[in-house]
């Protein structure tokens, strides 16, 4: 009896894109005005998992992971400058389907649609976290010019 094991050969990668989760705040530096922008953006991977024997039915399920990234770009109006970077890649939404990837798919997007919120709140939460890193990297940048001149 040949048995076919799946999820082995089937994993991908999938750009979910930006989902709407976006911050924009202004922050006073030293008087300048500088705009923060932070965006979450979800990856999703998909394993399919499973045994089919060709003689029957098998059971085959899609394994997902939908990993939430928060960049931060700020911008510095007088210098026209943008700076990007990665502040936070800490969440991990998962799930399973039954079933091939492929036809899960449908299903696992209106899984993330419920989960929105679950985004919304660690947005908010890593905006509040790197405040105290964004104003330190500030003073870094701003004593390092000083101490050139």
């Amino acid at each position: 009896m040949i048995m076919s094991l799946l999820g082995l050969l089937t994993a991908t990668t999938v750009a979910a894109g930006d989902i709407g989760h976006h911050h924009r705040t202004t922050l006073d530096h030293r008087g300048a005005a500088l705009n923060v922008d932070y965006r979450a953006t979800v990856s999703l991977s998909t394993r399919q998992m499973g045994m089919a024997p060709p003689t029957r039915m098998g059971v085959i399920r899609c394994d997902w992971v939908a990993r939430v990234a928060v960049h931060r770009t700020l911008e510095r109006g007088d210098a026209g400058e943008a700076l990007s970077r990665l502040v936070d890649d800490d969440l991990e939404l998962r799930g399973n389907r039954s079933g091939t990837c492929s036809s899960a798919r449908k299903a696992i997007d209106g899984e993330l649609a419920k989960r929105q919120d679950e985004v919304r709140v660690h947005l908010a939460s890593v905006v509040e976290r790197d405040r105290a890193q964004l104003l330190a990297e500030l003073e870094t940048a701003a004593g390092g010019t000083h101490s050139a001149h």
